[in-house]
């Protein structure tokens, strides 16, 4: 190449080398331009696709632009969780997840393609719901008592459905079957509308999920709940009993979900979307809906218990040591034990949740308890 057509492709080059940047830049600028993906990694109808569609409908108010949600189920969540990692870091995809996702999961599939400590930056924590056991209608126990002394005589004949290794109902089933002392056959499905089908339809026997997930189906009388896994009652499904009042004070759970982006997204951008889910969290008309679905949007980590953790990294402001953009977890054990640090929706305060189903013996292992 002559010395003139080598100036000529170089001045060229960094002509549109130049126009690349400008562009990103204005994008950057005027953001959104464009529709935003909220992928969902569940299929529709539980409790995951419930509260995303209510926070993207109030984040499209908020930005003035449409925020579409994006079922992709599979392997627990992690196949949708994964999809978000690889998306391009520019907040045109964020991703939800929750204590199953992006804690439990890590533990209990240790070929999982997604690193939830370093893979991700954490917009927000913007729901928080308790765990619930229920059963078909025809399951021959009234109460949690009477279910205890069926499901001991059965073990591994009493099938529970499940969204996956790692999900939230599979945790849930694990902690509250460990102390019981009973093993029943798990089965998986995609999500939970097709969970809760096959109990109503008496193919499985229950599941363990979320009262944001069966609160509907427990008001229309579709399915037995039987206990709900917190101090209080769930304000959504009132008449269903505590563990304590239930006779299992041990059993508390409670699942929180929140809200990410790709690593390395513009920290313009990340700030936009982190303030603009603040706003869309103080809605009044949100809040009830939340509420309506047996959800609450946590303001603090008060009543839940804080774990030790470990340095956040790869979350925009990190570097200066902002906790409000910060994720931290740890294990307590192989199963059981995650502490995982998020913002609050409403800010400025982090939020430090815990899925620590109860504590370990001396020997790390848990002993059945009879209630």
């Amino acid at each position: 190449m002559s010395p003139t057509l080598k100036m000529s492709f170089l001045r060229h080059l960094a002509l549109l080398t130049g126009l690349a940047l400008s562009s990103f830049a204005a994008e950057a600028q005027t953001f959104p331009a464009r529709p935003i993906s909220l992928i969902v990694p569940f299929a529709a109808g539980g409790a995951a696709d419930t509260t995303g569609r209510i926070v993207a409908e109030a984040l499209g108010r908020v930005l003035k632009q449409t925020v579409v949600v994006e079922n992709i189920g599979g392997a627990g969540g992690a196949i949708g969780v994964t999809r978000v990692k690889n998306a391009t870091p520019d907040g045109y995809t964020i991703g939800l997840g929750h204590t199953g996702t992006q804690a439990a999961a890590v533990t209990t599939t240790p070929k999982i393609q997604h690193n939830p400590r370093v893979d991700f930056a954490y917009l927000g924590l913007v729901a928080s719901t308790p765990n619930i056991i229920f059963v078909r209608n025809d399951f021959p126990a009234k109460d949690l008592r009477e279910f205890i002394a069926v499901a001991r005589q059965m073990q591994d004949k009493l099938t529970m459905g499940h969204s996956g290794n790692g999900a939230a109902s599979h945790m849930t089933c694990l902690h509250f079957y460990g102390l019981i002392g009973v093993k029943p056959t798990y089965v998986p499905y995609r999500g939970f509308g097709q969970t809760v089908n096959d109990i109503i339809g008496s193919k499985i026997d229950g599941s363990c999920d979320l009262v944001a997930s069966v609160t509907g189906h427990v008001q229309g009388g579709s399915v037995r709940a039987l206990v709900v896994a917190a101090k209080e009652r769930a304000e959504s499904v009132p008449n269903v009993p505590t563990a304590l009042e239930a006779g299992l004070p041990e059993f508390l759970g409670e699942t929180w979900t929140g809200l990410f982006l790709p690593k390395n997204a513009p920290k313009e951008v990340f700030e936009t979307l982190q303030t603009a889910l603040g706003t869309a969290l103080e809605d009044p008309e949100v809040k009830r809906k939340l509420v309506a679905i047996g959800v609450r949007i946590p303001l603090s980590s008060s009543g839940v218990m804080n774990m030790p953790t470990r340095p956040a990294v790869n979350s925009p402001g990190a570097d200066q040591a902002l906790p409000i953009r910060s994720l931290r977890t740890s294990s307590l054990d192989s199963v059981t034990g995650v502490s995982i640090t998020l913002p609050s929706g409403r800010l400025p305060k982090p939020q430090t949740i815990a899925l620590a189903y109860g504590q370990p013996t001396n020997n790390g292992r848990r002993s059945a308890r009879k209630p």
